[in-house]
Order: structure tokens, then C-alpha cells, then sequence
């Protein structure tokens, strides 16, 4: 999977290290085969900047140096990646190193890689820095900047593409890992040894888009009581949500309104009353607040205890 590896070597990274822990570059890192950042024994960065030129540049030095600095050896870093693919049931992956360097032991399959990126997008800054076409780092010592491209064309071509990792050694071929966003839905395409991938993943997107379908649930004429106001009931400022799901599976989608029997006096405008609930198959996947489409405000003479128990008793009938 060459450098698509670098997706866990981020993801170990982000879990083990500050951001802002500086490293010293040693000889060993220098002399990394492949794409590199550069760097040279003596060099002083921020991990920061070396998971930057990790995933934009696809450094395997940088790889080799991170590796070094949260683990302190090759072997304990690649120690941490494989419990990590063994945590995510990744059944038919292995790591050697962290780069994504040739070798019999070090594979993973598309599955694996799709399954992998899904959780990866979950931590915000893998997402911020697989999304991102351009960025400066600076050394420590010596003092300099370096500008970084991404090699990643889809985050320039692709309407929506958020990431994520390119990848080719001789003996894997053309990888690619991408990952694009669309009426909130993220969709990961994966392919290995593919010679034409730019063009396959914007046809396994464009497809997979298209197998979605919008499902709209609606609830305009729900209102909430309202104990001690004038205003009895409020509604609320959404009247109806959509979600964007594979065609199969809309059928399976179900809706709740998540709120209490009544509200207490006061209550203001667009002030969160009670939420949304989607669920699949009993499990929740979005939950939406929604807010008072009004202000309630307390009633100036507040009722005897008699008159609010039958003012509840209305409601609750």
C-alpha cells in the first residue's frame, strides 16, 4: 500500500504525541530511501511540521523521524501501528515501518485502508491536515521555511474532496486513498496498483454519490406546552431535517422528536428546547437540536398551585 500507510503512521502520532514536542533529526532519519523533506542530523522541528510534510510531501524521512520521536525506536513505533490496526479489527493488515517502504510483511488491503481512513477523518486535525493543498513549516534550527504541496490533484479537481493519502514504490503501483463530502455524507474510495486512479476516483465518487438518496422527515405541526406563560405552546424555528443515506438502507432510517413533556416559563427565542433523532436499525447516527421558533415569557401573576395542576392536567390529556 506504499505510502497510504502514512494514514496510520498520522493517526499513531496524533494518539502518542504533543504536537509542540520539539525533535532532534539524527543520521538515521536523514538517510531514509524516497520521497523526502530534506532534513539533516542536527535539524530541530516541532512534530507539528513533520506530520505536515508526512502527509502533504509524503516525507519518509519526516515518517522515520516521527517515528523516532514518539516511540523512540523504529520497532516500538511500529509496535504502536499494529496494535492499532489490530484495535480497528484490521484483518489483513501488517506494518514494518512507517513510511510505507517495500517489504513481504508490510500490506494492507482497500477494505482495510477505507476502514482505517473512516476512523482517521473522526480526529480533526488528521482531517485539517489531509484537506489542506498548501502549507509553509518552519525549522527550528537552522532557521528556515519550507513550503509543502500536497500531491494529492483531487483536493484541486474533485468538487468536495477533503483528503487523503497518495502512494506509489515499484513493487505496490499507484495507490490512493480519497475522500470527498457531500450534503454532509463523506464517501472513501481506495484503490491499489491502479495506474489510471485520478480518473477511477472521481468515477467511484461520482457512483457512490449517486447511490444516495435524500430522506426528509418533517414534524411543521409540533409544538411543545408551556407552563406559567401566556403562550402556551411554542414551536420550533426547524420544521423538518434531511439526511443523505445509500438508497438501500433509507428504508431502514426512523425519526424521533427528543424533548420534554412541557417546558418552564421563561423561555426565549431560539433558545434549544429539544432535539431530532435519526436512527438506523435502533442506532443513532445524527442527533439535531432544535431551538424556540418564540419567546414565552413569564406570566407577570403566576398561578395557584390548583390552577397550575390543571393547567398540566390539560396538557397531559
Amino acid at each position: 500500500m506504499a505510502s497510504t500507510t502514512k494514514i496510520m503512521t498520522a493517526l499513531v502520532v496524533l494518539e502518542h504525541s504533543d504536537l509542540n514536542k520539539v525533535y532532534t533529526i539524527t543520521a538515521a532519519d536523514a538517510a531514509v530511501e524516497g520521497s523526502a523533506l530534506g532534513v539533516q542530523k542536527g535539524n530541530r522541528l516541532r512534530v507539528e511540521a513533520l506530520l505536515k510534510a508526512l502527509m502533504l510531501a509524503s516525507a519518509n524521512d519526516a515518517a522515520h523521524a516521527l517515528a523516532n520521536a514518539v516511540a523512540g525506536s523504529q520497532k516500538a513505533f511500529v509496535r504502536l501501528m499494529n496494535q492499532k490496526a489490530a484495535a480497528l479489527r484490521l484483518k489483513n493488515t501488517h506494518f514494518t515501518n512507517p513510511a510505507g517502504l517495500s517489504d513481504a510483511q508490510h500490506f494492507s488491503s482497500a477494505a482495510d485502508l477505507a476502514r482505517l481512513t473512516a476512523t482517521a477523518l473522526h480526529n480533526k486535525t488528521f482531517a485539517h491536515l489531509c484537506a489542506t493543498a498548501e502549507e509553509t513549516i518552519s525549522f527550528l534550527s537552522p532557521k528556515k521555511s519550507v513550503e509543502l504541496h500536497n500531491h494529492n490533484r483531487l483536493l484541486r479537481e474533485y468538487k468536495g474532496c477533503i483528503g487523503v493519502k497518495t502512494g506509489y514504490t515499484q513493487a505496490a503501483g499507484r495507490c490512493l486513498v480519497s475522500a470527498a463530502t457531500s450534503h454532509r455524507q463523506t464517501l472513501i474510495a481506495v484503490t491499489l496498483n491502479d495506474s489510471n486512479d485520478w480518473e477511477d476516483h472521481r468515477t467511484l465518487l461520482d457512483y457512490g454519490f449517486a447511490q444516495s438518496e435524500e430522506v426528509v422527515f418533517g414534524f411543521a405541526r409540533v409544538r411543545l406546552p408551556v407552563v406559567g406563560s401566556d403562550k402556551e405552546q411554542i414551536a420550533f424555528q426547524t420544521q423538518r431535517v434531511s439526511i443523505y443515506v445509500p438508497k438501500r438502507h433509507a428504508r431502514f432510517l426512523r425519526m424521533q422528536i427528543d424533548a420534554p413533556h412541557f417546558l418552564y416559563a421563561p423561555v426565549k427565542k431560539g433558545e434549544a428546547v429539544a432535539s431530532v433523532v435519526i436512527t438506523y436499525r435502533d442506532t443513532v447516527i445524527e442527533s439535531i437540536p432544535l431551538h424556540s421558533a418564540d419567546d414565552a415569557p413569564r406570566q407577570a401573576v403566576q398561578k395557584n398551585f390548583w390552577e397550575r395542576i390543571k393547567e398540566y392536567g390539560k396538557f397531559g390529556s
